[in-house]
This record gives C-alpha cells, sequence and structure tokens, in this order.
C-alpha cells in the first residue's frame, strides 16, 4: 500500500504544480476581484429574462423574448438537467474560479493525461502540459470571455488520448475515456471546437487506417473503429438535447439556407454568407506569431502603449503614429497572437526530423491541414472547396479559430521529439545535420527577421494603406497649393509607422532567437554528455514557461481584474430605464440607437430589445434588419445628430412600418434621458381587414415595406392557404394580452365576426402552439416574421405554448442514455476493482 502511495507521489505532486501554477497566474482571484470578460458579459444580458423566469417560477424556458424580437434559448441558456456530463464537468472543476483558475488547471491536466497516455515520461509530461497550456491563445480567449470555448478546447486532449489508447493499447478502456471525455467536451457546448476536434480524429483515423492496410490489420482497425463509434454515440446521446434543438433551429438561423432568392451568379447554399464567414481568416504571415509573438504587430492595440516603439519615430510624426494600431495584420482587429513558443517550436522541427512512430505523419498532416483552414479568404481554392461542399463546414465563422488544432499538434510532436532525443542522444549526434536544420528554419529565421525585417514584412497592412492614401487625396485636393507639403507629410507618416513597428518585430524576434538558442544549446550538451537529463528538464521547463508566462501576461495580467462591484455594474439601471420601466405594458419592445443596436445586449438585460446581441439569430429576422431595420437606426440617428430634437424623430417613426409592427414602443436616443415614445406602434395584438397576398419570401419582405399593415398583413398563400381571400368589411371586437411569461401568451378576444389577427411575436414553427380555449389551432406566419391567427367569433381564450418535440424527446433520451453511461462507468469501476 505505501509502495503504491509512493508511485502516486509525481502524479500528485504535478496536481499541485498545476494548482500552484494556475493560482499564480490568477492571483487577483485571492484577493475576491473578477476578471471583465467581454463574451461573459454579453452571455449575462441576453439569459437575463430566462434566469429570471426559472428563479421566480423554478420552471424552464426554451424561448426568450429578450432581443430581435424574441427566439429560442438553446444557445443562450440550453437545459442540461438530464446530461450526466453536465455534472461530471462541476466535478472535474475541483470548485475553482470558474472563469479563470479552473480552466488554466484543465488545459494542463488535460493536455499531461494526454501526454501520460503515449507512453511518455511523468517529468516530461508535466512540462509539455505547461507549454499546451500557457499557448497565448488559450489565454486571450479567457480574457475575450469565451469560456465554453475555453473548457472545450482543454477537453480535446484527453479525447484524442481515448481514441489513441484504443488504437496502440485497449480498445475497451480507450472506448470508455473516449465517451467520458467527448462527452464532457460537448456538454461545454462549442460545437465549432468539437467540429475541428472531430476533423483531426478523422486524420488520426485515416493515418491507423493506412497502417492498417500495410500492415494487414484491417480487421484489427476495424473492430477498434467500431468500438470508437460506440462511444462517440454514447458521447452524442446524453448531449442529445442541446445538439438535436441546435441542429433543428439551425436551418431557420442565420446559419441555415435563406428564403430569398440570391442574386444572379452567386452560389445557393445552406450556412452563413460567405464574406461573413471568412472575415476573420488568419493572413498566411500571421501564421508566423507560433515563432514570433509580434511577427504581425501583436494585438490591436496603440503603439502608443509602447515606450521603445515610439521612441524611434520622428518628433513631428510621435502623437499620429502613437494612436495607430501595433497590429497590422489582415484582420480588422485582433486580441493578440496564436504564439506556441519559440522553443516549442524548435521542438516541433526536432520532432518532425528524429521521431520515429508512426503518430508523426498524422501530426505534421494536421499542423498543415490547420493552416490551410484558418487562411481563409486568403487561400481560396482550398477555402472554397470546404465551404460549398464539406459537410457543416459554413455553418461556422472565425476559421482562424482552427488554429486550435495546430496549437494542440505543435506541442505534441515536439515532446514526442524531445522524448525521442532523451531516450537516443547517440542517434542526434550521428544525425547532427538534423538538428541544425531545426535550428536553421526556427532560431535562424528569428534572427532573420531581426536582421534583415522589411525584407520579409511590409508592415502596413492593405485595409490601412488604402484608408492612410484615401486621406492623403482628400487633403490634396482640399489644399492644391500644399500638395507637394501634403504628400511629404503622408509620406513619413507611413515611414514612421514602419520603422514604430520594425521596433516590435525585431525585439520579439530575437527574443525567440535567444530562447532557441539557449534551448538548443542545452539540449546539445545533454547530447555531448554535458548536461545530466535532470538538470536539461529543470532548465527547459524553466525557459518554457518563462516565454510563454512573459508573452500572455501581454494580453491577460493583474491590471485586467477589478472589483466584483465594478465588473457588476455593466447593467444598472440607467434613468432612461427607470423611465421604461415606469411606462411600458406587456409586449412593448425598446430600441436602442445611441449604440449598434444590433451588437448590445445591456438593453435585452431589462426589457424585450428589438435588437441584442447573438452568433445565431433566426434568418428571417436578419433579412429585416438588413432590409428595413438598420436603415430606420441611422435615419434616427441622423435626424437627432441634425436637428438634435427628439420630437422631431416622432413624425418620421409614423414611416418606418417594421419598427412599429414589431412594437417598437420606446426610442433610447442618451441612456440618462427620457427615451422617445413611439405613438405610432401597432400594440402586442390587432385585428386586420384583409390579407395581403404574396407568392414569395422576396414579395413578402418588400411587401411590408409599403403596404398598410394596421389593416393589412402581408401572407404568402401558397405556404398558408387558410388565410387566402380574407377580408371583412371593418375590424370589430378587441384582443389583448393578460398574461405573459417567455414561453406562454396569454390572450382574451370579443369579436362579433371571423377575424384574423397578427401578434408582434416571432413566427418559429418548431415548438410554438396556439390553443383556443384549449383546442389547438394553426398559427400562420404574416408580415415575414410574424405570427397571424385566424380567430372565430365570440369571447374566447388564446394561449400561445412554446413545446418543442425536439426539446421533450430529447430530454428522454439523454436521461435513457445517461443512465447507460452511469453503469458502464460502474461496470469498468467494478472490473477494475476486482482485478
Amino acid at each position: 500500500m505505501i509502495d503504491k502511495l509512493k508511485s502516486l507521489l509525481p502524479y500528485i505532486g504535478a496536481l499541485v504544480v498545476f494548482m500552484v501554477l494556475s493560482f499564480t497566474y490568477f492571483s487577483p482571484v485571492l484577493e475576491n476581484k473578477e476578471l471583465p470578460q467581454l463574451d461573459e458579459t454579453h452571455a449575462i444580458g441576453m439569459a437575463q429574462e430566462i434566469k429570471t423566469f426559472e428563479s421566480e417560477t423554478g420552471g424552464k424556458t426554451q424561448w426568450t423574448n429578450s432581443m430581435f424580437g424574441g427566439m429560442p434559448a438553446y444557445q443562450i441558456k440550453g437545459d442540461a438537467s438530464k446530461n450526466i456530463f453536465s455534472y461530471f464537468n462541476r466535478f472535474s472543476r475541483f470548485g475553482l474560479p470558474y472563469k479563470t483558475v479552473a480552466i488554466l488547471f484543465l488545459y494542463m491536466l488535460g493536455f499531461y493525461v494526454f501526454l501520460l497516455s503515449l507512453k511518455m515520461d511523468k517529468w516530461l509530461s508535466l512540462i509539455g502540459a505547461v507549454a499546451f497550456a500557457f499557448g497565448s491563445y488559450n489565454l486571450i480567449i479567457i480574457i475575450a470571455g469565451h469560456i465554453t470555448k475555453a473548457y472545450t478546447i482543454a477537453l480535446m486532449a484527453p479525447v484524442v488520448a481515448g481514441v489513441m489508447f484504443a488504437y496502440n493499447r485497449n480498445k475497451w478502456i480507450g472506448g470508455l475515456f473516449t465517451t467520458v471525455a467527448l462527452g464532457l467536451q460537448i456538454a461545454y457546448n462549442h460545437v465549432q471546437i468539437t467540429y475541428y476536434l472531430a476533423m483531426l480524429v478523422g486524420i488520426i483515423v485515416i493515418s491507423k487506417f493506412v497502417y492498417a492496410l500495410i500492415e494487414k490489420k484491417v480487421a484489427d482497425f476495424g473492430k477498434v473503429t467500431g468500438v470508437l463509434v460506440i462511444a462517440a454515440v454514447l458521447a452524442v446521446l446524453p448531449n442529445i438535447t442541446n445538439l438535436w434543438t441546435t441542429y433543428e433551429y439551425g436551418k431557420y438561423s442565420i446559419r441555415g439556407k435563406s428564403d430569398l432568392q440570391v442574386a444572379e451568379g452567386e452560389k445557393v447554399h445552406s450556412g452563413l454568407d460567405k464574406d461573413y464567414a471568412l472575415a476573420w481568416s488568419l493572413e498566411p504571415k500571421g501564421t508566423w506569431t507560433l515563432l514570433v509573438p509580434n511577427a504581425v504587430g501583436g494585438a490591436s492595440e496603440a503603439i502608443g502603449n509602447n515606450k521603445d516603439a515610439l521612441k524611434a519615430v520622428e518628433q513631428q510624426f510621435k502623437e499620429a503614429v502613437a494612436g495607430q494600431s501595433q497590429y497590422w495584420g489582415g484582420r480588422v482587429f485582433t486580441s493578440g497572437p496564436v504564439y506556441a513558443g519559440a522553443i516549442i517550436c524548435f521542438l516541433f522541427l526536432l520532432g518532425a526530423f528524429y521521431f520515429k512512430g508512426k503518430d508523426k505523419w498524422w501530426l505534421i498532416v494536421a499542423t498543415i491541414f490547420s493552416f490551410f483552414l484558418a487562411w481563409g479568404k486568403h487561400f481560396p481554392g482550398f477555402t472554397d472547396f470546404m465551404f460549398y461542399h464539406f459537410p457543416l463546414y459554413n455553418k461556422f465563422r472565425t476559421v482562424e479559430m482552427s488554429m486550435v488544432i495546430a496549437s494542440f499538434t505543435i506541442p505534441t510532436l515536439g515532446f514526442l521529439g524531445l522524448k525521442e532525443v532523451l531516450g537516443n542522444p547517440k542517434l542526434v549526434k550521428e544525425e547532427s545535420w538534423k538538428f541544425m536544420v531545426a535550428f536553421g528554419l526556427t532560431g535562424g529565421i528569428s534572427l532573420l527577421f531581426y536582421l534583415f525585417p522589411a525584407a520579409f514584412f511590409d508592415f502596413i497592412s492593405e485595409m490601412e494603406l488604402s484608408a492612410i492614401l484615401q486621406q492623403k487625396q482628400q487633403y490634396i485636393q482640399q489644399n492644391a497649393a500644399q500638395a507637394a507639403q501634403v504628400g511629404a507629410y503622408f509620406d513619413g507618416l507611413l515611414h514612421n509607422l514602419k520603422v514604430a513597428r520594425i521596433v516590435l518585430l525585431k525585439a520579439d524576434a530575437f527574443r525567440s532567437f535567444a530562447f532557441i538558442l539557449i534551448a538548443s544549446a542545452s539540449i546539445w550538451f545533454f547530447v555531448t554528455n554535458k548536461v545530466p537529463k535532470k538538470y536539461l528538464l529543470w532548465g527547459l521547463g524553466l525557459l518554457v514557461i518563462v516565454d510563454l508566462w512573459s508573452v500572455d501576461k501581454r494580453y491577460l495580467n493583474n491590471d485586467h481584474f477589478q472589483s466584483k462591484r465594478k465588473v457588476n455594474q455593466s447593467f444598472e439601471l440607467t434613468p432612461s430605464d427607470i423611465a421604461i420601466n415606469s411606462k411600458k405594458a406587456e409586449g412593448d419592445r425598446v430600441f436602442t440607437v445611441y449604440k449598434n443596436p444590433f451588437n448590445e445586449v445591456n438593453t435585452s438585460y431589462h426589457h424585450h430589445s428589438i435588437g441584442g446581441f447573438h452568433g445565431a439569430k433566426l434568418r428571417r429576422y436578419q433579412d429585416v434588419i438588413e432590409h428595413y431595420l438598420e436603415k430606420d437606426w441611422q435615419t434616427i440617428i441622423g435626424m437627432l445628430q441634425k436637428q438634435g430634437d427628439s420630437s422631431s424623430v416622432q413624425q418620421k417613426l409614423g414611416e418606418m412600418p417594421v419598427l412599429n409592427m414589431l412594437n417598437g414602443k420606446f426610442i433610447v436616443y442618451n441612456p440618462n434621458a427620457e427615451p422617445i415614445i413611439n405613438n405610432n406602434t401597432l400594440g402586442s395584438v390587432w385585428f386586420v381587414e384583409e390579407t395581403h397576398p404574396v407568392g414569395s419570401a422576396d414579395a413578402a419582405i418588400d411587401a411590408i415595406g409599403y403596404v398598410d399593415l394596421k389593416n393589412k398583413a402581408v401572407v404568402n398563400t401558397e405556404e398558408f392557404p387558410e388565410l387566402n381571400n380574407y377580408k371583412v368589411d371593418s375590424v370589430a371586437g378587441n384582443i389583448e394580452l393578460v398574461s405573459y411569461a417567455p414561453n406562454k401568451l396569454e390572450y382574451k378576444y370579443q369579436t362579433n365576426q371571423d377575424q384574423v389577427a397578427v401578434f408582434s411575436q416571432i413566427y418559429y414553427p418548431k415548438g410554438w402552439k396556439a390553443y383556443l380555449d384549449g383546442k389547438q389551432i394553426d398559427i400562420c406566419r404574416a408580415n415575414y416574421i410574424l405570427r397571424a391567427v385566424k380567430l372565430p367569433s365570440g369571447s374566447h381564450d388564446l394561449v400561445f405554448k412554446f413545446e418543442p418535440g425536439s426539446y421533450k424527446a430529447g430530454q428522454m433520451l439523454a436521461l435513457i442514455s445517461s443512465l447507460i453511461v452511469l453503469l458502464l462507468i460502474a461496470f469498468a469501476g467494478y472490473k477494475y476493482y476486482r482485478k
């Protein structure tokens, strides 16, 4: 027993190291401080109505009306109550601070387990785990608030560990481990990272199949692959509620196919708009940031924040250059580079040259594949094929995110290579040319970047150059007599901007060269028997952590932390909010115009918003934004800026039919002022005299711009023939909303004739049901995005309920499969105990 405990000490020691490093990096949490994270703030704003409903009623809602008129809540605050993996995830965080310490700890723990599964030395595995965890991208996404993405990345390594263990050692243990790890990963609900993981595993499986063919072991390969397929199914099923509802909703979201006809010459596809999907493509030169963090300037922060860079600028240009961005790559902005570590890049090439195992090839292929994916619009042939032909690829944006594959494969092959060097130093001496080439391709290139920066980079982005030249031309047109002086000034500005950025690059290029030189010299001293293995590992471990830690702290450091009180101030009520709360009725919506209404959540936190923030809003609502609401926003802002009088806007609001049919009652133009009250809205529900028939989505979206929506409902009568030829002489009776919950709306009405009612509620066919006095009736779509119901005469109760069948069936399937997974884990534990 004592011997067993002693054998566990190194692993316990590793856990202690991970814990110490995590708390040290995020030491402000020990002072009860928090990290303000933009995406986490967005998540809080989006989910507030759901959270309030759950706390007040104890129930669950899968719909919220807090943003974009209303949308499913599956990707806002899903219900994982029947998913066993969601409970496992809570346990796996060990009660550590959720948004900081726990993430970093799991980064290290997951990769540590993975390297151990490859039969790597426990101390080498520890260093490798630290190297992976402190890759800059892993820390940058934490400050951005991409919490679920971070956890999903942390669980990539354990999933691959299970797959590799199944193929290399024991298919049953590997299969069970894969089930648990993949189930945990899917439960964090970042589908894009799981998609990239599936690509990585696919490359591994292809590699294993090729070797099975060569070695004539296809039958064995088939058995293991079969076990892994079952493992994947068992991982998916407890997560099925979220996956099923998301898949169902995806067809109606901006990630699905548009109902509008595309322009001639454009390709028809189901998925995101191509330009939107590829907007965040990694410029090929940006790939060098794996080796040199400031290869393209680092983050989009002011040059003035770097004293050394600004010091190199001529005095007359200091002020202008100080305000320019350090980053000069091809994206609109970036929070920082994907830095794998200079030493790790060197080790990666050592692995490529010296590692003899079969896994080398899938690691190299996956790394290159990751680059190709990340380059996106800069690598059009490959990207077009993937976008139009590869399953589900066009459902995702921010393709630079695929660099998570390289961030995983580079340290993996690097430490497999180091393991080979440590185990066979004689080989390195015999084939020293490989060592020199690895040094030349990393340290040598870093030195060349330092010595001849202008030979490799231009230091001005195309967007930036275009903007500066346009500004230059405008000044010349305004001051033709001084054209020469203006031209000279802008030429000087461009030159000094380059000078400042060259300083940034040279500093990091020399830094990378120095780290690689010291690391390579240390390894060579070991190879030539001048340094013991123990000291080499201590030295390399220290070098790796110093290298990565110091770069990470540029983008996430103690200064970013704030008191909890200050962090929580984001959603404090403004005077405008207070005024709205005192006047609004159920169903009223708010249109915030003093900032981009389609990229903010403060309104959604307190009210029902015309706008909001979400990466997968309903496709038809996005169509309405692009055709009408964006123009309405710009019109209102333009009038306020021109006339400065909010009363002048009131008359113009009558010319905004879409805003009025959505019941946009309050216009917030200043958070500290009374909102504009829109007296032109049609209310939460109204009767119409007739339908305006159309035959297509294009005709419908055009019609809502000119049809009198107060008296007519625009209906595609081919889809909803029951509303064809509807017309009454005049509207009679009344209808009103009497009870509101996000997933249940109750109305009472009285009329002496059959009539059509239009509701300022968003139409979504997969879940919303209407009940007239308890009996289900049909819901139709009107005005492109709203609901309409044909109602009989008399006094009746009408109730809308959100009851998605996919959610109910998914919950039942999740519960049953969760029990199966629990039984399998219990059985495996019992067998292990008996053995």
